[in-house]
Parts: structure tokens; sequence; C-alpha cells
């Protein structure tokens, strides 16, 4: 059999399109041959986007039935509006007798082609990420009364931002229509991904998808199928009869899952793909590594990155929308007020949760939100504001653990806000930050113009399509949003937190630092606003108030960030001694963070005796960044660090491979060339390392900056003669 088998329909000759319009739609290009007709890439003259559509083929035009198989798919996959299944936008006549589907065209490719491609087994962890979704999306299909019945890898398309899309409906089955098209017996589908049911022409219900997506999974497992047989009747009788292929070695918990869905007796197997994604959940949890290992609590958006041992400071900001996390507001908007008024209990847990989601940065109110705003859209499954904040919560703890089934479950519920009622601003918000986070950014803006077209008054989108003009360049119109957002509510401290990040972004330090004291003077114990006025403060020259802050943030929250934060503000004021206490307190907490051994390293040279002692605390941050870099390999910092670390052990070829594999992954990034004049003139090499500082200054890197690192003394005197600065 070949690496995905074709569907069993009534014939698929093809018939080529020749290149002519059909309306306003332009064929440019064959895509492939879906289970019921032709696909074409194509462009719509009219908005100028890319499509996809899809032709029945000539032979089967003159068949009624096929015809309708053919419609029903455009009819079944529009009724569902998800972000894992893919969208259609309507159904055309081509003029001559044809019609064909209109569809979104995803940039990508199919699951059969990552799998051909892969030649093996897929990794664990990345298959259980691709079933989750394929899982969710067949939720939203289940809800609707939709059943598949076609699930297979050539009809999963993974999308270049890693989002996987259900696509090819045209065999689906609608529970409760009437007139189901098939006769008694027949079998519709692909073989090897066929249920034992739907083998044997029995009737089938949405637990068919559930073994098919048992199939997908196996197969990304183990590189192979968990059935197979010279002909088809062999490959049915093995489906029916036969044991499913072992699996190779798995965890247990991910061997019971597969288990359970490929169980021959439906009534064995899972009960909804609901409870699927549940059980994927966890048997991802299961494969992550320890929290030590992927700790992201200081991952910046652009304020400040974490700066190395002289400007590095614990700068913790809201990851995924530049220090801009989406708080509703105290008052209820005044639009259709919830999508459907809220049950009794719905509304009460979502006003519970919402001064929690305000004040995330503590102990406890995030999962706290998390569970009221749960137990509100199960008792109103309706409530769309309900979906919001859950989507908003939940893309919030992505962004503190980087656990991708946190944003799978925000971009589920956004989709499901979205779907019952759109016309909320806040609704708009939260779908424009998920499909950010995922990658779609003109998507994000998309639902961002709308949620202002909504309510232009709406100070959380301000805020959010701030965050988007900034990632295009905009800047002006991103400032204007921010200052926009501030004076619709001037007591929003994210509102001020996002300004104030932005502020940073521009080396405007002065103006961040206004906006972060806002913060504080709102909220005094905001201990992510006193990290970053700390940071602000250190950039700004005002060391001394630094230290005031990183004590006053000890006595709020008394843990590793702080610590750091106080030894690099020691380390500032040249008050070596204190910065080693300092670092060793935070290692005390979180003995396996690179940047604060690579910073104890740095301090400890500085004070010349202690060059032993130097040398091991480099060895440490090399070892735990390179570990590191094996989980992130695309963070350009910390290859720039690993490239300093290796610099001052002497190891110079070491170090310029990870330069240079920092400059190629941020060749536009001021600090990366300002590292990368430090790492130079601690190799010696004077010409490239004065090439790099005229690089920074001329990339927006501000002057202060190098000017207050010890190793760039020599350098920096050299630089102003030849009137780089």
């Amino acid at each position: 059999m070949k690496p995905d088998d074709p569907t069993l329909i009534d014939g698929g000759d093809s018939s080529p399109e020749d290149g002519r319009r059909h309306g306003k739609y332009r064929i440019t290009g064959r895509i492939g041959e879906g289970g019921m007709g032709l696909v074409y890439c194509a462009l719509d003259e009219e908005l100028g986007r890319k499509v996809a559509l899809k032709f029945l083929p000539e032979r089967a035009i003159r068949d009624p039935a096929a015809e309708e198989r053919f419609l029903r798919e455009a009819r079944a996959a529009s009724a569902l509006d998800h972000v894992h299944i893919g969208t259609i936008y309507g159904i055309e006549d081509a003029g001559d007798g044809r019609r064909f589907i209109v569809m979104a065209y995803y940039e990508g490719q199919s699951l059969a082609g990552l799998l051909g491609a892969a030649a093996g087994p897929l990794g664990i962890p990345q298959t259980l990420r691709i079933a989750a979704q394929i899982a969710s999306g067949l939720a939203e299909a289940h809800a609707h009364g939709i059943i598949h019945r076609d699930i297979k890898p050539s009809n999963i398309l993974i999308t270049r931002q890693g989002v996987v899309k259900i696509v090819d409906f045209g065999l689906a089955q609608v529970q409760g229509a009437a007139g189901e098209l098939t006769q008694d017996g027949a079998r519709l589908g692909t073989p090897a991904y066929m249920s034992p049911e739907q083998a044997l022409g029995q009737p089938v219900d949405h637990r068919t998808d559930l073994w098919s997506l048992g199939v997908v999974l196996h197969e990304m497992l183990a590189g192979e199928r968990p059935f197979e047989g010279a002909t088809v009747p062999a490959m049915l009788y093995q489906i029916v009869h036969g044991s499913p292929r072992p699996p190779g070695h798995l965890p247990e918990e991910v061997r019971a899952l597969l288990a359970r869905l490929l169980a021959k007796d439906p009534g064995e197997r899972f009960a909804s793909a609901a409870e699927v994604l549940e059980a994927l959940h966890q048997a991802e949890s299961g494969e992550e590594r320890p929290q030590s290992a992927v700790r992201v609590r200081r991952i910046p958006a652009g304020a400040g990155r974490l700066l190395r041992h002289t400007a590095r400071a614990a700068v913790f900001v809201a990851l995924l929308a530049g220090g801009a996390w989406l708080w509703e507001r105290t008052r209820l908007e005044p639009r259709a007020p919830w999508g459907g008024l809220a049950v009794a209990g719905a509304s009460a847990g979502y006003l519970e949760a919402v001064p929690l989601l305000k004040r995330w940065d503590r102990e406890g109110n995030l999962e706290r939100a998390i569970g009221l705003l749960r137990e509100s859209v199960t008792r109103d499954p309706s409530f769309a504001l309900g979906h919001a904040r859950l989507a908003e919560a939940h893309r919030i703890r992505f962004a503190l653990t980087r656990n991708r089934k946190d944003l799978d479950t925000a971009a589920y519920h956004a989709g499901e806000a979205i779907r019952i009622n759109g016309e909320l601003a806040p609704v708009q918000v939260a779908m424009g930050r998920v499909q950010a986070a995922l990658g779609n950014q003109d998507l994000a803006m998309a639902s961002l113009e709308r949620a202002l077209q909504l309510d232009a008054n709406d100070p959380e989108a301000h805020q959010a399509i701030a965050r988007q003009y900034e990632r295009l360049g905009r800047l002006e119109e991103a400032e204007k949003s921010f200052r926009r957002a501030v004076e619709l509510d001037p007591d929003d401290i994210a509102a001020h937190d996002a300004f104030g990040n932005f502020l940073f972004r521009q080396t405007r330090f002065p103006e961040a630092i206004r906006q972060w004291q806002e913060v504080i003077r709102i909220a005094p114990d905001h201990s992510a606003a006193l990290v970053n006025l700390s940071s602000a403060l250190c950039e700004a020259g005002r060391v001394s108030e630094a230290i005031e802050i990183s004590n006053m943030l000890l006595k709020v929250k008394p843990g590793a960030m702080a610590w750091t934060n106080l030894g690099t503000a020691y380390s500032r004021a040249g008050r070596y001694p204190e910065a080693v206490s300092a670092y060793r307190k935070a290692l005390e907490i979180e003995p396996d963070d690179p940047m604060t051994w690579g910073n104890l390293g740095f301090v400890y040279s500085w004070m010349r005796a202690d060059g032993a002692r130097a040398q091991e605390a480099f060895g440490r941050a090399i070892e735990l960044g390179e570990a590191r870099r094996k989980e992130t390999p695309r963070d350009a910092f910390l290859y720039s660090d690993l490239a300093l670390y290796y610099a001052k052990t002497g190891r110079p070829a070491a170090a310029r491979e990870r330069l240079a594999t920092a400059l190629g992954l941020a060749p536009k990034g001021p600090e990366i060339r300002a590292s990368a004049a430090e790492t130079y003139e601690l190799l010696g090499d004077r010409t490239q390392a004065l090439e790099s500082v005229r690089q920074a200054l001329a990339m927006g890197c501000p002057r202060s900056r190098l000017q207050r690192n010890p190793e760039l003394a020599g350098l920096l005197k050299e630089a102003r003669e030849k009137h780089f600065f």
C-alpha cells in the first residue's frame, strides 16, 4: 500500500484545469487530489488572497449521489468554525456545469508529507501535540453532530506555524440527517484507517473517528501502520480480526491511550474526542521535562532581553503580549451581554476570576482563575466572554511555562467564543492574541482590527493592536495605540506595563520608569513591575535606586529572580562581594540557571583574586547553557552568552562557533552585536570588536550600555578616538 492510500469513492479520474479564471478566482497551480475532488491553488483577485478551490471530478459530475456528497462537504465543514478545522468560504458555480468549494489556503504540508520526510517515527512530544490538535478539531465536529469518517494523514494539514487543520469532509456523516447516501453494507473511507465497524459496512458513530485517530497516532509513534495487508480485503480482515503491530517502546500512559483508541469494540474506546484530548494532555504532561529545565519566567518580549552581567537585570515581562496581558475591566461590556445571558452561577465565577487574572503575578491567582472560568463555561457552554477569558488565562499560563497544551486550549476556547458571539470586542481581542501566539500575525491583526470596529474605545483592543504594530515595525502607530490604551483606562496596570515594555524596547528608559512607577502606585506589591522597574533604573544609571527596589522586591517575593536582580545592581555599583552573595542566594533557590552562573563568573573575574572560582562558575554556565541550547535551539541570546563563557575560559573555536550562530539568528539585534564586540575583544580580535561596536551603535544600542562594561574599557577608548561615538 502507498504511504497514504486513496479514499474509496466512486472513481477519481482527473480533469486538469487549464489555468482559466472562474469568476474572481484565477487558478495558479494544482495542489492535489482529495477524497472527493481535485484541489487547486488560486488567487481571489477581488480580495487579493490565496485560496484553495476544490472541484468535483468530471466523471463524478454525472453521479447525483457523488455531487450530493460533494455539496455535503461544503455544508458540513462550513458549519464548523474552529482553529483546527480547515475553513470553508463558500461554494460557487464554475459556469460549465461544475461547482467548486472555496477553501482557505494554508502554507505548510500534510501530515502524510511530514511522515514521508521523517521516514520513521516522530518524536513523542511532537506526536502528542499533533494528535491533541486533531482531537480538538474532532471534538468540535462531533459537538455539531458531524462524523468525518476519513481521518488519515493526507487529510491533516500542518501549517508553517505548526497549527493542525482537519480537511476533506467529503465523506462526513451528519448524525440525525435523513437519507444517508450509502446503501447498507457499503464501505466509504480509506482502508488502512477504517474502524472495524466501518470495514464491515455497519452503522458508525463518532467513535469511528477516534479509531482512525488511533491509527494515525500509531503511525506517528511507530513509523508504520498498526494493520497491513497485501490486498484491501486482507487489510480489512486484519482490522476486524487481527492485533495491531507492537508500536515499540512507549511510556505506559501513551501505550494505554493507544490501546483504548484501537479497541475493536466501540464501547471500549473513549466516549468522546474531548476525553481523548484530556488523555493526550495528561500523556503530554508526563513527557515534559522537569520544570527546572524549561523555565521561561524571564523570557522577554524585547524589554531588554535579560542583559548579561553588567546589563542583565531579570526583566519579567508578559511574553506573548509584550507586557500587555488582556485583563477584564471592572465594568461589563455594554453590548450583547454574554452571547446569551449566562445561566445562574456562570457569571458569578466569571466576575470572581476577573480580578484574579488582573493580578496573575500573585501566587495561586492564575490557577484559581482558570478553575473558576472552567466552572463558568461548564455551567453555561454558550457563555462567550467566559470562553474568551479562559482562552486568555491559558495563554498567560503558556507564556509562563511554554506548555503547548495551554496554547492549544487557549485556541479552542477562543474559537468557542468566536463561534458563540464574535460581535464582542473582548472576544475578538482574545482571538487576536491567541493567533499572535500561534504565529498567525495576519489573522491576529484582522481580529484586533475587528475588535476596534466593534468598540473604538476598548483599551484592551488598543493595547493589543499596539503590540502588533510594533511587531510590524509601525512604531508611531504602536506608540499612539499604547498611549490611547492608557488614556482610556488610566488605572489599568496592564496598559501601563505594556507601554513601559514598549518604551524599554525603544531604550527610552526614563519614560519606561515612569510607566512602571505608575503600576507600583496602583499595585505596590506587583512583583513583575518591581523587577522591570529595577531593570530600567539600572539601564538609566540609577543604580542605588535599583538596589533599593530590588530589596523591596525581596520583601514582597523573595525568590531567585529578586536575588539575581539585586546581584546585577550590586555589580553595576562595583560592590562585587555583595553581588557574589546575591547571586549565590539566587543559585541556592535555582541552581540550574546558566545565566546566574555566568553573571557570577563575570563578577569573580572582575575581582581578580578569584580566577579559579570564575572558571568554575563559567564551566557550570557552559554545562547548563549547552543543555538548554538543545531545548531552545533558536535562542540567539543563549548562543551569545555561551560565546562569552567560552571566550572567558580560553576556548576560542567554540566561542566563534556559538557567536556565529547568534548573529545568524538575530542579525539585526543591537544587544547581540554588543555581545559580539565583547566576545571579539576577549578573543583579542580588536578589528572585529571595533566593527561590532560600530554596528551595535548604528542599530540603536545605547552608548551607556557599552561604557559601563568592564570588559570593553580599552576597546571603547579606541572607538572614541575613531569617532564611533
